[in-house]
């Protein structure tokens, strides 16, 4: 992927919606480093989030009717693991710094399946590497990679994968491509761009014996969500290989927002002529509290009442 698109994916794809300004859509902290001003710190809705929940345990039980095992992913913030670096006087609120353990105990308790992926992002940090790119919103290749082992070992605990062995992805070799953050592209003055300089992706080649994420064999594995599992990053690479099968792909921009997104697959002659045996369903820790409904959040043509989203997704399904 080229620097042009890597960096117009990060913009579009995790811009909170265009409802943050350009004056309020970067904090600048210490060091250079560069954050999300669309994701409060201070602030929790918990009731939202029971709501979303609500609408995830309903598609779970209608999935589990297929014989279709979900898995929902949640990405922690970026200042979970770099508060330090924010400006003096910004720090997280404690309802904010318990809310993912808050999101995991209530997805767990609506009988959805879910990881701790801060126990990926533990290992990436003994090993002495960043979690998040200095100013960009992603996480890096080695968070992505570590992710997806996590997702890997979940899936392959199970029983076997149905699919030809031999059929996953190869990874590529290790490469450094050197551009600016979409933070820092995308917000900054041409001054403040120059100050903060670019970053160094570090990243994976496509193997040259790889025939793509969507192989000729079916996909048992599918992922669903937004510019954080795109290749250019290497989730589904990586649990493709680890899984040793095709992995199907779905994902958006984060203005379309992870319920527009799921709908667009759930309803795709993919799912429909080859149904997966687990959907690996992505979000962003401060998207679960925004339902389908969640107005200058998502693209206006993602906008839909909860219960509208309920319905076309039981249509989806049948």
């Amino acid at each position: 992927m080229s620097r042009a698109i890597a960096i117009l994916i990060g913009l579009v794809a995790l811009l909170a919606s265009a409802s943050s300004s350009a004056r309020d859509a970067v904090i600048e902290g210490k060091n250079d480093w560069l954050f999300a001003g669309w994701e409060n710190l201070a602030v929790t809705k918990p009731a939202a989030e029971k709501s979303s929940i609500g609408l995830i345990a309903d598609v779970n039980r209608r999935l589990a009717q297929l014989n279709v095992k979900l898995i929902v992913m949640i990405i922690p913030l970026k200042p979970r693991y770099y508060e330090a670096l924010l400006p003096d006087g910004l720090t997280m609120s404690e309802d904010v710094r318990k809310r993912y353990d808050a999101q995991l105990t209530e997805l767990r308790g609506a009988g959805i399946t879910t990881i701790d992926l801060r126990e990926a992002m533990k290992e990436v940090i003994t090993a002495k590497k960043e979690v998040f790119y200095r100013a960009d919103f992603h996480w890096t290749t080695f968070a992505a990679e570590a992710s997806a082992d996590q997702v890997a070992a979940l899936i392959t605990a199970g029983p076997p994968l149905p699919g030809r062995p031999g059929s996953g992805m190869q990874l590529g070799e290790w490469i450094n491509d050197r551009h600016l953050g979409d933070l820092a592209a995308n917000f900054l003055s041409p001054e403040r761009k120059r100050a903060i300089g670019p970053d160094s992706y570090v990243i994976r080649t496509p193997a040259k014996t790889n025939k793509g994420l969507l192989d000729n064999d079916p996909a048992p594995v599918a992922v669903v969500g937004n510019s954080f599992v795109q290749p250019y990053f290497g989730f589904p690479q990586r649990l493709s290989h680890r899984i040793d099968r095709p992995v199907a792909l779905k994902w958006n921009p984060g203005d379309v927002g992870p319920w527009a997104t799921l709908l667009q697959y759930l309803r795709s002659a993919e799912f429909r002529d080859h149904r997966p045996n687990y959907l690996v369903w992505q979000f962003n820790e401060a998207q679960l509290q925004n339902g389908p409904n969640a107005i200058g959040e998502w693209a206006a043509a993602s906008i839909m009442k909860d219960s509208d989203w309920q319905s076309q997704t039981i249509d989806a399904l049948k």
